[in-house]
């Protein structure tokens, strides 16, 4: 199975992650070149965002975005100081119940936060129809290392265990756990029947 390797019939061009009012107070987590910072920015919100890799941060403070080196784990930021959250294809290579509950935690009640998360038609396509064995191959330990974790607790030794992907069940159980209901889900195209990228919005209950 050969197909062009182009994400972008899998996105949803229309689904805004910066809906916010201005003024309102908003974190990028895993923020990449700043694009969203930015756009943020022009709606008058306050931005800023975190990222783990120096390249990243370096670029975004060049073009004088205020962003932070952290994790998704461990955000370094107030707990309830927050209008919204915006974290797009980060949750897989985090630790995922402990970066929903970060996301919870400095968001005040009634905030929102907007996800993207990499379902498993995104690895079963690595799998299937990468380019490469190495691409091949990644999907193939990421389908696997999920199983493992999901079946039995356990994970693929070192950096073969770093990734997982996520489903609509999964996700909706680290809502409940984390106090988030969910207010939007959006269909969007699928590989083989699979999630390829999962688009939801939550709110933060009041507590």
């Amino acid at each position: 199975m050969r197909v062009s390797f182009d994400w972008q019939p899998y996105v949803l061009k229309d689904y805004c992650f910066t809906g916010f009012a201005p003024g309102q107070r908003v974190l990028d987590i895993g923020c990449g070149d700043g694009t969203q910072l930015e756009e943020l920015a022009l709606r008058g919100c306050r931005a800023l965002g975190i990222e783990p890799g120096w390249a990243s941060l370096v670029e975004c403070r060049a073009r004088g975005l205020f962003v932070l080196l952290a994790f998704a784990e461990a955000l370094p930021i107030r707990s309830r100081s927050l209008d919204g959250v915006v974290c797009k294809g980060v949750i897989p290579y985090t630790n995922e119940a402990r970066a929903v509950g970060e996301s919870r935690r400095v968001l005040k009640p009634g905030g929102i936060g907007h996800f993207c998360y990499l379902g498993a038609g995104y690895y079963l396509r690595y799998l299937l129809a990468g380019p490469s064995w190495k691409y091949r191959f990644y999907g193939l330990r990421t389908l696997v290392n999920t199983w493992l974790r999901r079946l039995a607790g356990l994970r693929l030794p070192g950096f073969l265990g770093d990734t997982v992907y996520q489903s609509r069940w999964r996700v909706g159980g680290l809502y409940r756990e984390h106090g988030f209901q969910l207010r939007q889900d959006i269909p969007s195209p699928t590989f083989l029947g699979f999630p390829v990228f999962i688009y939801q919005a939550v709110e933060k209950r009041a507590t």
